[in-house]
Protein backbone atom coordinates (compact mmCIF):
# COMPACT_ATOMS: atom_id res chain seq x y z
CA UNK A 1 0.00 0.00 0.00
CA UNK A 2 1.50 3.35 -1.14
CA UNK A 3 2.14 5.53 2.03
CA UNK A 4 1.26 8.74 -0.33
CA UNK A 5 -1.81 10.35 0.81
CA UNK A 6 -4.64 11.48 -1.96
CA UNK A 7 -3.67 15.14 -0.87
CA UNK A 8 -0.17 15.12 -1.21
CA UNK A 9 -0.18 14.08 -4.96
CA UNK A 10 -0.54 17.06 -6.84
CA UNK A 11 -1.85 16.87 -10.43
CA UNK A 12 1.53 17.94 -11.85
CA UNK A 13 3.00 14.57 -10.36
CA UNK A 14 0.35 12.80 -12.05
CA UNK A 15 0.94 14.42 -15.82
CA UNK A 16 4.82 13.62 -14.84
CA UNK A 17 4.22 9.72 -14.16
CA UNK A 18 1.79 10.15 -17.56
CA UNK A 19 4.23 11.97 -19.58
CA UNK A 20 7.55 9.75 -18.62
CA UNK A 21 7.14 7.48 -15.91
CA UNK A 22 5.39 4.67 -17.92
CA UNK A 23 7.52 2.42 -19.99
CA UNK A 24 7.73 2.89 -23.74
CA UNK A 25 8.55 -0.51 -24.82
CA UNK A 26 5.94 -3.41 -24.75
CA UNK A 27 1.92 -2.90 -23.83
CA UNK A 28 0.27 -1.56 -21.09
CA UNK A 29 -2.93 -3.28 -19.32
CA UNK A 30 -6.19 -1.73 -19.45
CA UNK A 31 -8.95 -2.16 -16.86
CA UNK A 32 -10.80 -3.96 -19.77
CA UNK A 33 -8.28 -6.58 -20.43
CA UNK A 34 -7.17 -4.68 -23.49
CA UNK A 35 -3.64 -3.84 -24.21
CA UNK A 36 -2.31 -0.25 -25.10
CA UNK A 37 0.57 1.19 -26.47
CA UNK A 38 1.55 4.98 -25.94
CA UNK A 39 3.23 6.01 -29.25
CA UNK A 40 3.00 9.76 -27.85
CA UNK A 41 1.52 11.36 -24.09
CA UNK A 42 -0.47 14.29 -26.09
CA UNK A 43 0.54 17.89 -25.21
CA UNK A 44 -0.33 19.48 -21.41
CA UNK A 45 -3.66 21.64 -22.15
CA UNK A 46 -3.19 24.71 -20.25
CA UNK A 47 -7.10 25.86 -20.70
CA UNK A 48 -10.16 24.47 -20.24
CA UNK A 49 -11.09 20.45 -21.27
CA UNK A 50 -9.14 17.48 -20.79
CA UNK A 51 -5.30 17.30 -19.20
CA UNK A 52 -3.32 16.12 -22.88
CA UNK A 53 -4.75 16.79 -26.11
CA UNK A 54 -3.43 15.12 -29.73
CA UNK A 55 -2.17 11.85 -27.71
CA UNK A 56 -1.15 9.09 -30.33
CA UNK A 57 -2.04 5.55 -28.89
CA UNK A 58 -3.14 2.07 -30.43
CA UNK A 59 -5.95 -0.51 -28.39
CA UNK A 60 -4.99 -4.18 -28.85
CA UNK A 61 -4.28 -5.10 -32.09
CA UNK A 62 -5.64 -1.42 -33.60
CA UNK A 63 -4.10 1.06 -35.38
CA UNK A 64 -2.85 4.50 -33.82
CA UNK A 65 -5.28 6.61 -32.81
CA UNK A 66 -5.38 10.39 -32.33
CA UNK A 67 -7.25 11.69 -29.53
CA UNK A 68 -7.52 13.35 -25.89
CA UNK A 69 -7.04 12.01 -22.20
CA UNK A 70 -7.94 13.09 -19.28
CA UNK A 71 -5.99 12.42 -15.56
CA UNK A 72 -7.16 11.67 -12.12
CA UNK A 73 -6.64 10.38 -8.75
CA UNK A 74 -9.28 7.84 -9.08
CA UNK A 75 -12.10 6.52 -11.42
CA UNK A 76 -14.77 8.73 -9.17
CA UNK A 77 -13.20 12.08 -10.34
CA UNK A 78 -14.78 11.58 -13.83
CA UNK A 79 -18.30 11.99 -12.85
CA UNK A 80 -17.42 13.94 -9.75
CA UNK A 81 -15.97 16.79 -12.12
CA UNK A 82 -19.29 16.35 -14.10
CA UNK A 83 -17.50 14.79 -17.34
CA UNK A 84 -20.29 12.64 -18.33
CA UNK A 85 -22.42 15.85 -19.52
CA UNK A 86 -19.21 17.65 -20.52
CA UNK A 87 -19.19 17.77 -24.68
CA UNK A 88 -15.52 19.06 -24.38
CA UNK A 89 -14.36 15.56 -22.92
CA UNK A 90 -16.57 14.25 -26.05
CA UNK A 91 -12.67 13.56 -27.79
CA UNK A 92 -11.18 11.72 -24.71
CA UNK A 93 -10.38 8.29 -25.79
CA UNK A 94 -8.51 7.26 -22.57
CA UNK A 95 -9.03 7.95 -18.71
CA UNK A 96 -5.76 7.54 -16.66
CA UNK A 97 -6.05 7.23 -13.00
CA UNK A 98 -3.48 6.68 -10.33
CA UNK A 99 -5.50 3.89 -8.54
CA UNK A 100 -8.61 1.82 -9.13
CA UNK A 101 -9.92 0.66 -6.15
CA UNK A 102 -13.68 1.28 -7.06
CA UNK A 103 -15.83 -1.36 -8.55
CA UNK A 104 -17.74 1.81 -10.76
CA UNK A 105 -19.69 1.03 -13.90
CA UNK A 106 -17.81 1.77 -17.45
CA UNK A 107 -17.06 6.03 -17.71
CA UNK A 108 -19.12 7.09 -20.35
CA UNK A 109 -18.85 10.59 -22.43
CA UNK A 110 -21.91 13.36 -22.75
CA UNK A 111 -22.01 11.55 -26.39
CA UNK A 112 -22.79 7.99 -24.88
CA UNK A 113 -19.45 6.75 -26.04
CA UNK A 114 -17.57 4.25 -23.52
CA UNK A 115 -13.94 5.60 -22.37
CA UNK A 116 -11.71 2.99 -21.60
CA UNK A 117 -9.41 2.48 -17.91
CA UNK A 118 -4.86 2.63 -17.55
CA UNK A 119 -4.42 2.60 -13.85
CA UNK A 120 -1.20 4.05 -13.69
CA UNK A 121 0.17 2.61 -9.87
CA UNK A 122 -0.07 -0.57 -12.04
CA UNK A 123 2.51 0.27 -14.47
CA UNK A 124 5.28 2.05 -12.23
CA UNK A 125 8.76 1.52 -13.26
CA UNK A 126 9.73 2.62 -9.41
CA UNK A 127 7.52 2.81 -6.02
CA UNK A 128 5.43 5.97 -5.85
CA UNK A 129 7.36 7.03 -2.85
CA UNK A 130 10.86 7.13 -4.93
CA UNK A 131 8.81 8.83 -7.60
CA UNK A 132 7.15 11.96 -5.36
CA UNK A 133 10.67 12.36 -4.33
CA UNK A 134 12.67 12.14 -7.06
CA UNK A 135 9.63 14.60 -8.75
CA UNK A 136 10.37 16.79 -5.96
CA UNK A 137 13.89 17.06 -5.92
CA UNK A 138 13.57 17.96 -9.78
CA UNK A 139 10.86 20.56 -9.60
CA UNK A 140 13.02 22.59 -6.72
CA UNK A 141 16.49 22.73 -9.26
CA UNK A 142 16.92 25.92 -10.62
CA UNK A 143 16.36 26.01 -14.45
CA UNK A 144 19.72 24.94 -16.00
CA UNK A 145 22.05 28.25 -17.88
CA UNK A 146 21.04 27.46 -21.63
CA UNK A 147 21.23 30.98 -22.70
CA UNK A 148 23.47 33.07 -23.50
CA UNK A 149 22.28 36.29 -21.96
CA UNK A 150 23.02 34.90 -18.63
CA UNK A 151 26.40 35.13 -18.75
CA UNK A 152 26.04 38.71 -20.34
CA UNK A 153 23.86 39.96 -18.33
CA UNK A 154 26.62 39.33 -15.45
CA UNK A 155 28.68 41.44 -17.06
CA UNK A 156 26.18 44.37 -17.93
CA UNK A 157 25.40 47.28 -15.70
CA UNK A 158 22.65 48.20 -13.87
CA UNK A 159 22.42 51.13 -16.28
CA UNK A 160 22.77 49.64 -18.73
CA UNK A 161 20.34 46.88 -18.16
CA UNK A 162 17.83 49.42 -17.17
CA UNK A 163 18.49 50.93 -21.12
CA UNK A 164 18.01 48.30 -22.80
CA UNK A 165 14.48 46.53 -21.14
CA UNK A 166 13.84 50.70 -21.38
CA UNK A 167 14.13 50.45 -25.22
CA UNK A 168 11.82 47.07 -25.36
CA UNK A 169 9.39 48.47 -22.87
CA UNK A 170 8.99 51.50 -25.02
CA UNK A 171 8.76 49.32 -28.39
CA UNK A 172 6.04 47.61 -26.41
CA UNK A 173 4.02 50.67 -25.52
CA UNK A 174 3.89 52.02 -29.26
CA UNK A 175 3.12 48.74 -30.36
CA UNK A 176 0.06 49.17 -28.30
CA UNK A 177 -1.29 52.56 -28.84
CA UNK A 178 -0.19 52.14 -32.54
CA UNK A 179 -2.83 49.34 -32.77
CA UNK A 180 -5.31 51.22 -31.00
CA UNK A 181 -4.60 54.03 -33.41
CA UNK A 182 -5.42 51.55 -35.84
CA UNK A 183 -8.82 50.99 -34.56
CA UNK A 184 -9.86 54.66 -34.11
CA UNK A 185 -10.03 54.75 -37.88
CA UNK A 186 -12.39 52.28 -37.77
CA UNK A 187 -14.66 52.79 -35.52
CA UNK A 188 -14.81 55.69 -32.32
CA UNK A 189 -12.31 56.38 -29.83
CA UNK A 190 -14.46 55.52 -26.87
CA UNK A 191 -15.58 52.26 -28.69
CA UNK A 192 -11.87 51.76 -29.34
CA UNK A 193 -11.33 52.27 -25.53
CA UNK A 194 -14.24 50.13 -24.63
CA UNK A 195 -12.75 46.74 -26.81
CA UNK A 196 -9.12 47.37 -25.30
CA UNK A 197 -10.43 47.65 -21.79
CA UNK A 198 -13.02 44.56 -22.07
CA UNK A 199 -9.50 42.60 -23.32
CA UNK A 200 -7.56 43.29 -20.82
CA UNK A 201 -10.48 42.74 -17.92
CA UNK A 202 -10.45 39.50 -19.82
CA UNK A 203 -7.58 38.02 -18.10
CA UNK A 204 -4.94 35.94 -19.47
CA UNK A 205 -7.25 33.64 -20.85
CA UNK A 206 -10.42 35.13 -21.95
CA UNK A 207 -8.90 38.32 -24.13
CA UNK A 208 -10.05 37.04 -26.87
CA UNK A 209 -13.59 36.16 -25.99
CA UNK A 210 -14.30 39.33 -24.04
CA UNK A 211 -13.08 41.39 -27.06
CA UNK A 212 -15.49 39.27 -29.69
CA UNK A 213 -18.02 40.42 -27.10
CA UNK A 214 -17.27 44.11 -26.85
CA UNK A 215 -17.83 43.90 -30.74
CA UNK A 216 -20.54 41.77 -30.65
CA UNK A 217 -22.18 44.42 -28.39
CA UNK A 218 -21.09 47.38 -29.30
CA UNK A 219 -21.44 51.00 -26.84
CA UNK A 220 -23.86 52.53 -29.72
CA UNK A 221 -26.08 49.19 -28.75
CA UNK A 222 -26.38 49.28 -25.08
CA UNK A 223 -27.21 52.56 -25.21
CA UNK A 224 -29.85 52.76 -27.03
CA UNK A 225 -31.44 49.53 -25.49
CA UNK A 226 -30.62 50.89 -21.67
CA UNK A 227 -29.95 54.84 -21.83
CA UNK A 228 -27.68 57.37 -21.22
CA UNK A 229 -29.39 58.87 -18.30
CA UNK A 230 -29.41 58.00 -14.72
CA UNK A 231 -32.01 55.81 -14.89
CA UNK A 232 -30.05 52.66 -16.06
CA UNK A 233 -29.69 49.90 -13.61
CA UNK A 234 -26.89 47.91 -13.62
CA UNK A 235 -28.74 44.32 -13.36
CA UNK A 236 -29.84 45.58 -16.98
CA UNK A 237 -26.36 45.87 -17.92
CA UNK A 238 -25.28 43.05 -16.64
CA UNK A 239 -28.19 41.23 -18.00
CA UNK A 240 -26.93 42.31 -21.68
CA UNK A 241 -23.08 41.48 -21.04
CA UNK A 242 -23.93 37.96 -19.72
CA UNK A 243 -26.80 37.39 -22.40
CA UNK A 244 -24.77 38.14 -25.16
CA UNK A 245 -22.03 35.99 -23.91
CA UNK A 246 -23.75 33.01 -23.47
CA UNK A 247 -22.96 32.73 -19.58
CA UNK A 248 -26.41 33.15 -18.27
CA UNK A 249 -27.78 29.59 -16.41
CA UNK A 250 -30.26 28.77 -19.17
CA UNK A 251 -27.61 29.11 -21.74
CA UNK A 252 -25.34 26.90 -20.30
CA UNK A 253 -25.14 22.96 -20.80
CA UNK A 254 -23.28 22.46 -17.59
CA UNK A 255 -26.83 23.97 -15.95
CA UNK A 256 -28.46 20.79 -17.66
CA UNK A 257 -31.44 22.75 -17.93
CA UNK A 258 -31.49 23.95 -14.15
CA UNK A 259 -32.28 27.52 -13.66
CA UNK A 260 -30.52 28.72 -9.90
CA UNK A 261 -33.79 29.53 -7.77
CA UNK A 262 -32.33 32.96 -7.11
CA UNK A 263 -33.90 36.11 -7.06
CA UNK A 264 -30.66 37.77 -8.48
CA UNK A 265 -30.91 35.06 -11.28
CA UNK A 266 -34.32 35.18 -12.41
CA UNK A 267 -34.17 38.84 -12.55
CA UNK A 268 -31.50 39.01 -14.87
CA UNK A 269 -32.99 36.00 -16.87
CA UNK A 270 -36.00 37.55 -17.78
CA UNK A 271 -34.67 41.10 -17.98
CA UNK A 272 -32.70 39.16 -20.82
CA UNK A 273 -35.65 37.70 -22.32
CA UNK A 274 -37.03 41.16 -22.60
CA UNK A 275 -33.79 42.38 -24.40
CA UNK A 276 -32.70 39.55 -26.57
CA UNK A 277 -35.01 40.38 -29.44
CA UNK A 278 -33.49 43.94 -29.99
CA UNK A 279 -29.85 42.60 -30.25
CA UNK A 280 -28.98 41.70 -33.61
CA UNK A 281 -25.78 39.59 -33.37
CA UNK A 282 -26.20 36.15 -31.63
CA UNK A 283 -25.23 35.48 -28.30
CA UNK A 284 -21.45 33.57 -27.94
CA UNK A 285 -21.41 29.88 -25.89
CA UNK A 286 -20.48 28.65 -23.06
CA UNK A 287 -17.25 27.11 -24.53
CA UNK A 288 -16.05 30.02 -25.94
CA UNK A 289 -14.90 31.23 -22.28
CA UNK A 290 -12.65 29.32 -19.85
CA UNK A 291 -13.11 28.73 -16.48
CA UNK A 292 -10.54 25.96 -15.90
CA UNK A 293 -7.44 26.60 -14.00
CA UNK A 294 -8.74 29.71 -12.96
CA UNK A 295 -8.62 31.17 -9.76
CA UNK A 296 -12.62 31.85 -8.65
CA UNK A 297 -12.27 36.12 -8.54
CA UNK A 298 -10.81 35.53 -12.10
CA UNK A 299 -13.71 34.22 -13.94
CA UNK A 300 -15.29 35.68 -16.60
CA UNK A 301 -18.77 36.10 -15.01
CA UNK A 302 -17.11 38.17 -11.89
CA UNK A 303 -14.94 40.12 -14.55
CA UNK A 304 -18.15 40.98 -16.45
CA UNK A 305 -20.25 42.17 -13.83
CA UNK A 306 -17.05 44.19 -13.17
CA UNK A 307 -16.88 45.95 -16.86
CA UNK A 308 -20.73 46.56 -16.47
CA UNK A 309 -19.95 49.32 -14.00
CA UNK A 310 -16.97 51.01 -16.18
CA UNK A 311 -19.57 50.60 -19.34
CA UNK A 312 -22.29 52.22 -16.71
CA UNK A 313 -19.77 55.25 -16.26
CA UNK A 314 -19.44 56.38 -19.21
CA UNK A 315 -23.16 56.07 -20.46
CA UNK A 316 -23.62 59.90 -20.53
CA UNK A 317 -20.35 61.70 -21.08
CA UNK A 318 -18.32 59.16 -23.04
CA UNK A 319 -15.93 56.54 -21.82
CA UNK A 320 -13.02 58.01 -23.26
CA UNK A 321 -13.61 61.75 -21.99
CA UNK A 322 -13.46 60.30 -18.82
CA UNK A 323 -10.49 58.45 -18.90
CA UNK A 324 -8.90 61.22 -20.98
CA UNK A 325 -10.47 63.67 -18.30
CA UNK A 326 -7.25 64.34 -16.24
CA UNK A 327 -4.95 65.20 -19.25
CA UNK A 328 -7.50 67.67 -20.37
CA UNK A 329 -8.19 69.21 -17.72
CA UNK A 330 -4.37 70.34 -16.99
CA UNK A 331 -1.83 68.52 -18.72
CA UNK A 332 0.21 71.22 -16.55
CA UNK A 333 0.20 69.12 -13.61
CA UNK A 334 3.00 67.56 -14.45
CA UNK A 335 3.50 63.21 -14.91
CA UNK A 336 3.44 62.16 -11.07
CA UNK A 337 0.20 63.99 -10.79
CA UNK A 338 -1.21 63.22 -13.70
CA UNK A 339 -0.72 59.49 -13.01
CA UNK A 340 -2.03 59.89 -9.32
CA UNK A 341 -5.80 61.09 -10.84
CA UNK A 342 -5.99 58.84 -14.11
CA UNK A 343 -5.47 55.95 -11.63
CA UNK A 344 -8.09 57.09 -9.42
CA UNK A 345 -10.60 58.06 -12.61
CA UNK A 346 -10.13 54.57 -13.43
CA UNK A 347 -10.67 53.16 -10.30
CA UNK A 348 -14.02 55.43 -9.79
CA UNK A 349 -15.55 54.02 -13.43
CA UNK A 350 -15.15 50.23 -11.92
CA UNK A 351 -15.72 50.51 -8.09
CA UNK A 352 -19.01 48.28 -7.25
CA UNK A 353 -22.09 49.42 -5.26
CA UNK A 354 -21.55 47.98 -1.83
CA UNK A 355 -24.40 45.37 -2.26
CA UNK A 356 -23.60 43.62 -5.39
CA UNK A 357 -24.13 40.18 -6.14
CA UNK A 358 -20.63 39.48 -7.51
CA UNK A 359 -19.46 40.62 -4.38
CA UNK A 360 -19.80 37.38 -2.65
CA UNK A 361 -20.36 34.92 -6.14
CA UNK A 362 -18.47 33.82 -8.62
CA UNK A 363 -20.95 31.79 -10.51
CA UNK A 364 -24.57 31.92 -10.89
CA UNK A 365 -26.52 30.47 -7.78
CA UNK A 366 -23.69 29.59 -5.84
CA UNK A 367 -22.31 31.95 -2.50
CA UNK A 368 -18.90 32.00 -2.28
CA UNK A 369 -17.14 31.67 1.01
CA UNK A 370 -14.73 34.77 0.70
CA UNK A 371 -16.51 37.90 0.18
CA UNK A 372 -14.82 40.68 -1.53
CA UNK A 373 -15.16 44.42 -1.55
CA UNK A 374 -13.85 45.32 -5.50
CA UNK A 375 -14.23 43.03 -8.73
CA UNK A 376 -11.07 43.95 -10.50
CA UNK A 377 -8.60 44.17 -7.81
CA UNK A 378 -5.37 46.82 -7.41
CA UNK A 379 -3.34 44.91 -9.13
CA UNK A 380 -5.54 44.16 -12.49
CA UNK A 381 -6.25 47.73 -12.52
CA UNK A 382 -2.30 48.78 -12.41
CA UNK A 383 -2.52 46.38 -15.44
CA UNK A 384 -5.12 48.61 -17.18
CA UNK A 385 -3.54 51.42 -16.79
CA UNK A 386 -0.42 49.96 -18.67
CA UNK A 387 -2.21 48.08 -21.22
CA UNK A 388 -4.95 50.40 -21.70
CA UNK A 389 -5.38 53.72 -20.65
CA UNK A 390 -1.83 54.85 -20.96
CA UNK A 391 -1.33 53.75 -24.54
CA UNK A 392 -5.10 55.07 -25.46
CA UNK A 393 -4.33 58.70 -24.33
CA UNK A 394 -1.31 58.37 -26.46
CA UNK A 395 -3.02 57.29 -29.62
CA UNK A 396 -5.55 60.54 -28.71
CA UNK A 397 -2.64 62.77 -28.60
CA UNK A 398 -0.71 61.57 -31.57
CA UNK A 399 -4.61 61.55 -33.13
CA UNK A 400 -5.04 65.10 -32.39
CA UNK A 401 -1.32 65.78 -33.37
CA UNK A 402 0.04 66.80 -29.82
CA UNK A 403 3.41 65.87 -29.53
CA UNK A 404 3.91 67.56 -26.67
CA UNK A 405 1.10 65.65 -24.45
CA UNK A 406 2.36 62.51 -25.87
CA UNK A 407 5.71 63.10 -24.59
CA UNK A 408 3.97 64.17 -21.58
CA UNK A 409 2.03 60.54 -21.42
CA UNK A 410 5.54 58.56 -22.27
CA UNK A 411 6.96 60.36 -19.02
CA UNK A 412 3.66 58.93 -17.39
CA UNK A 413 4.51 55.59 -18.85
CA UNK A 414 8.26 55.23 -17.82
CA UNK A 415 7.80 56.41 -14.43
CA UNK A 416 5.21 53.92 -13.36
CA UNK A 417 5.71 51.83 -10.88
CA UNK A 418 6.00 48.02 -11.03
CA UNK A 419 2.82 46.07 -11.50
CA UNK A 420 2.36 42.94 -9.63
CA UNK A 421 4.54 39.92 -11.69
CA UNK A 422 2.68 37.79 -13.68
CA UNK A 423 4.29 33.78 -14.64
CA UNK A 424 6.32 35.48 -17.66
CA UNK A 425 7.85 38.48 -15.68
CA UNK A 426 8.61 35.53 -13.01
CA UNK A 427 10.67 32.95 -15.32
CA UNK A 428 12.03 35.96 -17.37
CA UNK A 429 13.59 37.58 -14.36
CA UNK A 430 14.53 34.25 -12.62
CA UNK A 431 16.37 33.34 -16.50
CA UNK A 432 18.12 36.99 -16.81
CA UNK A 433 19.06 37.28 -13.19
CA UNK A 434 19.60 34.05 -11.94
CA UNK A 435 23.38 35.37 -11.02
CA UNK A 436 22.72 38.75 -10.36
CA UNK A 437 19.65 39.13 -7.16
CA UNK A 438 20.50 43.20 -7.04
CA UNK A 439 19.75 43.49 -10.64
CA UNK A 440 16.88 41.55 -10.27
CA UNK A 441 15.94 43.08 -6.85
CA UNK A 442 16.11 46.81 -9.74
CA UNK A 443 13.32 45.85 -11.99
CA UNK A 444 10.96 48.18 -10.25
CA UNK A 445 8.93 49.98 -13.04
CA UNK A 446 6.66 48.68 -15.24
CA UNK A 447 8.49 50.17 -18.11
CA UNK A 448 11.36 47.62 -17.13
CA UNK A 449 8.68 44.88 -16.83
CA UNK A 450 7.25 45.12 -19.82
CA UNK A 451 10.71 45.26 -22.13
CA UNK A 452 11.03 41.37 -20.35
CA UNK A 453 7.44 40.64 -21.60
CA UNK A 454 8.21 42.22 -25.15
CA UNK A 455 11.95 40.09 -25.09
CA UNK A 456 9.92 36.97 -24.58
CA UNK A 457 7.99 37.59 -27.10
CA UNK A 458 10.03 38.65 -29.67
CA UNK A 459 12.94 35.94 -28.65
CA UNK A 460 13.16 34.10 -25.67
CA UNK A 461 10.28 31.90 -27.06
CA UNK A 462 11.87 30.34 -29.48
CA UNK A 463 15.15 30.31 -28.14
CA UNK A 464 16.30 32.72 -30.77
CA UNK A 465 19.32 33.94 -29.11
CA UNK A 466 20.91 35.58 -32.37
CA UNK A 467 17.98 38.32 -32.55
CA UNK A 468 18.22 39.30 -28.40
CA UNK A 469 18.62 42.68 -27.94
CA UNK A 470 21.01 41.21 -24.85
CA UNK A 471 23.06 39.36 -27.05
CA UNK A 472 23.58 41.66 -29.27
CA UNK A 473 24.89 44.43 -26.62
CA UNK A 474 28.31 44.68 -27.32
CA UNK A 475 29.49 47.20 -25.33
CA UNK A 476 29.85 46.31 -22.13
CA UNK A 477 30.00 47.91 -18.38
CA UNK A 478 31.18 46.20 -15.64
CA UNK A 479 28.86 46.52 -13.16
Amino acid sequence: MFQIADSDIAEALIWHLWQKGLPRTGRLRLTDGRTLRVHHPGTLNPDNGPDFLQAVLSFGPGKRLRGDVEIHIRPADWRRHDHTSDPLYNNVMLHVVLWHDEKLPAVRKQNGQYVPTLVLSEHLRHGLDRIHKQYRRKSEEPPPSGYPCQSLVKRLSVERVHALLDRKGSDRFRKKATEMSGRMKQVSAEQTLYEFAMRAAGYTKNTDASQTLARRLPLATIRTLIGTGGGHRIIDLQALLFGAAGLLPSQRLSYSGEVPDDPYVRDIETRWEALRPSIPARPMQEHDWLFFRLRPFNFPTVRLAAMSYFIASGLRDGLDRLIAGPMNAGADRGPVALLRQTARKLEEMMRPLPGDYWLKHTVFGETSRTARNALIGRDRQRGMMVDVVLPFIYALADRDSQPERMNLVREMYTGYGRQANNSVIQAMTNLLFIDTPEKKASINRAVLQQGLLQIDLETCRNKDCGQCVMNGSTHFTRS
